[in-house]
C-alpha cells in the first residue's frame, strides 16, 4: 500500500505541475484563435499561482494577450467591448515583469515583445497628451513617462523623445523644477533639437546662479543645432552674463547672419540682440539694434519699449547722480540743475517710444496674444505716466495712471 500511495502522491503533484502549464498552453491556445476572453481568464490565472506566476513565458503571453484586447478595443466595433478598459496598464506590467524573469543571455521572451511595446506605448502617449490637454499635469508627467519606457524598450527612440518631451512640458506646468530637469536633460543628452528643452534648463540653472551649467545647456543647444539662430541667441546671453562681451558680440553676429534674409525674422532678432547688449550697459549698440529693427518693422511693442527703456532708465540714473543743491555752492546748484535739464529731456524722448509699445497693443484683436500682453502694458503705462509728469504733461500723466492702477488690480 505504501508504494501505491507514494506512486499516486507523485503522480498527484506532476498532474498538478502540468495542469498549471497547461493553463498557460490553454491561453496560448485561446489567443492564437482569437478567443480573448477565454485567453485572458487563463492567463490570468496562471499569473497569480504559485507554479507559474514565477515564469517569464506566462507575463510574456500575458502582455500578448492583454494588447491584442487593446487592439481590439480600438476597433470601430470591437468583439470584446469593456473586456479590459485597463490593458494597456496590464500590458505594461507584463511587459516588465517579463522582462525582470527573462534571465537568459538571449532573452529569449523580451525579444517578443516589441509589438507590445509599441501598442502599450502608443496609448500611454495619447493618454498622457488628453490629460495634458486637461491640465492634469501630474498624471500626464507619470503617463508619458511610461510611454517614453515603452518605446525605449522597443527601440522607437523618436517616439520615445516626443513622449519625454510631453512629461518634461508637464513639469514645466507643474511647476515641477526637478522633473523638468530630468526629463530634459535626458532629452539634451539625446542632442534634441527642441528649442523649450534648452531653454527651460537654461533659465533654471540660470536662476539658480549655476552659470557653469547654464553654459552647458547653451553650448549643447549650439551644437546640436548648429543652423538654428535662437542656439547662438542662447550662448550669446550666456557669455553676456558670464562677462565675456566680445564671445557673446560675436554670437549675436552668427544669430543675425543666419537670419539676415528673413524679413519675418530679422527685424525680431534685432530687437533680442538689444536687448541682450542691453543687459551689459552697452547702450549705443543695442540703441543701435532697435532703431535697425524699427527702420524695417516700425509697428512694433519690443524694440519700441527697449528704446523708451533705455531712454527712461538713462533719465533715471540722472535723477540718482544729481547731488543733494547745496545753497551755498553754486557748482553743487550747477550740476544738479544741468542732470536734471538732462533727465527731463530724456523722459522727453522716452515718451514717444512707449507711446508707441502701447498703442500696438492697444489694437490688437481681443484674445489671447493681447491678454498675454497685459503685464507689458502695465510696464510702459506705469514708466509714461512718470515720463508725462517728468515734463509737466499733468493730465496725460494721471490718465496714463488710473489706466496703469486698473490693470494690476
Amino acid at each position: 500500500m505504501k508504494k501505491i500511495v507514494m506512486y499516486a502522491s507523485i503522480m498527484a503533484i506532476t498532474v498538478g505541475v502540468n495542469a498549471q502549464s497547461l493553463m498557460v498552453e490553454s491561453a496560448v491556445q485561446d489567443l492564437r484563435k482569437g478567443s480573448l476572453k477565454k485567453a485572458k481568464t487563463e492567463i490570468d490565472a496562471a499569473a497569480v499561482n504559485e507554479k507559474t506566476k514565477d515564469d517569464a513565458k506566462t507575463w510574456y503571453y500575458r502582455a500578448l494577450i492583454y494588447a491584442e484586447i487593446g487592439t481590439d478595443a480600438q476597433k470601430a466595433k470591437p468583439k470584446y467591448k469593456g473586456l479590459a478598459p485597463d490593458w494597456a496598464d496590464q500590458a505594461y506590467e507584463s511587459a516588465l515583469e517579463c522582462n525582470r524573469l527573462d534571465t537568459k543571455k538571449d532573452g529569449e521572451f523580451s525579444k517578443g515583445l516589441v509589438s507590445v511595446f509599441s501598442t502599450v506605448g502608443y496609448d500611454f502617449y495619447n493618454r498622457a497628451r488628453k490629460q495634458f490637454n486637461d491640465q492634469q499635469y501630474a498624471e500626464a508627467m507619470q503617463t508619458a513617462a511610461r510611454a517614453a519606457e515603452m518605446y525605449n524598450s522597443g527601440g522607437e527612440s523618436d517616439n520615445a523623445g516626443e513622449a519625454m518631451y510631453v512629461a518634461g512640458l508637464s513639469a514645466v506646468a507643474a511647476h515641477d523644477t526637478a522633473n523638468i530637469k530630468k526629463f530634459f536633460n535626458n532629452l539634451m543628452r539625446k542632442r534634441t533639437d527642441k528649442e523649450q528643452v534648452y531653454t527651460y534648463l537654461f533659465n533654471i540653472y540660470k536662476a539658480e546662479g549655476n552659470m557653469k551649467q547654464a553654459m552647458s545647456v547653451a553650448t549643447n543647444y549650439q551644437k546640436a543645432s548648429k543652423n538654428n539662430y535662437k542656439s547662438y541667441l542662447l550662448l550669446a546671453e550666456g557669455y553676456l552674463l558670464n562677462d565675456e562681451i566680445e564671445k557673446g558680440k560675436e554670437m549675436i553676429d552668427n544669430a543675425l547672419k543666419l537670419t539676415k534674409d528673413s524679413i519675418n525674422i530679422y527685424p525680431d532678432l534685432l530687437t533680442s540682440a538689444g536687448a541682450l547688449l542691453q543687459l551689459t550697459n552697452d547702450i549705443d549698440g543695442a540703441k543701435a539694434k532697435y532703431e535697425e529693427s524699427l527702420a524695417l518693422k516700425p509697428v512694433q511693442f519690443a524694440a519700441n519699449f527697449g528704446m523708451g527703456q533705455m531712454y527712461y532708465n538713462s533719465a533715471v540714473d540722472k535723477l540718482q547722480a544729481a547731488p543733494e543743491p547745496d545753497p551755498f555752492n553754486e557748482e553743487s546748484i550747477a550740476l544738479a540743475e544741468k542732470l536734471e535739464t538732462e533727465a527731463k529731456d530724456l523722459f522727453g524722448k522716452s515718451i514717444v517710444y512707449l507711446e508707441n509699445a502701447v498703442n500696438y497693443i492697444d489694437k490688437l484683436p481681443e484674445g489671447d496674444e493681447k491678454n498675454m500682453q497685459r503685464p507689458n502694458l502695465a510696464n510702459a503705462l506705469q514708466a509714461l505716466s512718470t515720463a508725462y509728469a517728468r515734463v509737466e504733461r499733468y493730465a496725460e500723466s494721471k490718465s496714463a495712471r488710473e489706466r496703469f492702477e486698473s490693470l494690476v488690480k
